[in-house]
């Protein structure tokens, strides 16, 4: 009885841990998506569609190759076009102004003069 019930175990156990890996991989989806983290949503949404066929059955993965190529690539230009108006946004804040030192007084040929003796008042 006891190989049985660690048999059963084991199939349950793997069953329930790929359950887990699926809700986990669509939420880490929704959560990157959230964050605008497309790449890592598109990566994400690939193992998470890849998990539900696989529970599926109908298909095999090799269908769906090129829809995973599709969300990652669309996951790419998202990123791309979201850095890109950060680029813009960052070119169109004005530069700081140059340092302009301070021009030098007419009398530039002239030491300055300090008394190492206080004068007192008297």
């Amino acid at each position: 009885m006891w190989p049985v019930t660690i048999f059963l175990m084991i199939v349950v156990g793997f069953y329930w841990l790929a359950a887990c890996a699926t809700v986990w991989f669509w939420m880490n989806a929704l959560f990157s998506l959230c964050r605008l983290h497309f790449v890592r949503a598109s990566i994400w949404l690939s193992l998470g569609s890849a998990m539900f066929i696989w529970w599926d059955g109908r298909h095999s993965m090799d269908e769906f190759m090129s829809v995973y190529a599709v969300f990652i690539g669309i996951g790419v230009l998202a990123t791309f076009v979201r850095w890109r108006k950060k680029q813009q946004a960052m070119q169109a804040i004005p530069t700081m102004p140059t340092w302009t030192p301070p021009k030098t007084p007419a009398n530039d040929n002239q030491p300055p003069m300090f008394s190492l003796h206080a004068k007192s008042e008297g």
